[in-house]
């Protein structure tokens, strides 16, 4: 397959440094192609999103030590492992997790029963423990260069729709640049 920067010049033709130089400007197509990435997977259905996603693990913390930042809200598949099984977690509203962590609480959250709340840009599962691994799939928004002909973690049939918006954002370029011809 041809590379994103072909596919998008097939299109609308060279997306010149400046005008008449000839030469293409591939970093503004790095540009416009990442910009499109975002703005697809922006609009994906959450059944297309999750091919998108990766899997991120960490340490869950006693409520009021949380330290696991999340780079996007867009994730699926929470989960704790106790180290036999990767148990799925039910989301709950941070004001909850005084009382999902309190044995004696209705909500307490067990080995069997995991929480998982977010707080300030930040994802934490209960029960904690040193020994407990805490899962969760994320979509991180790709960097896209002129040069590739895929996007990894990116669903093919979605690819199309990238280099259509990048062509879009080119040819917007193009005409903002365009000298005068009078």
């Amino acid at each position: 397959m041809a590379t994103f920067q072909v596919q998008i010049e097939d299109m609308i033709g060279v997306v010149e440094t400046t005008a008449g130089s000839g030469s293409s400007d591939t970093t503004a197509l790095s540009s416009f192609l990442t910009d499109g990435a975002k703005e697809v997977i922006n609009m994906m259905p959450s059944s297309m999103l999750i091919t998108c996603a990766t899997e991120q693990t960490f340490t869950p913390k006693a409520v009021g030590s949380e330290d696991e930042t999340l780079n996007t809200t867009k994730i699926f598949n929470v989960r704790r492992n106790d180290g036999t099984i990767d148990q799925p977690c039910r989301l709950i509203m941070s004001s909850m997790k005084g009382r999902a962590s309190d044995p004696l609480e209705m909500d307490f959250a067990s080995e069997t029963d995991p929480v998982y709340y977010l707080e300030n840009n930040k994802i934490n599962i209960l029960p904690s423990a040193s020994t407990a691994v805490g899962k969760y799939s994320e979509v991180q928004f790709p960097t896209v260069a002129h040069g590739d002909s895929s996007i990894s973690t990116f669903p093919d049939e979605a690819e199309r729709a990238v280099v259509v918006c990048a062509a879009i954002k080119a040819a917007e370029f193009m005409l903002a640049n365009e000298e005068d011809v009078e």
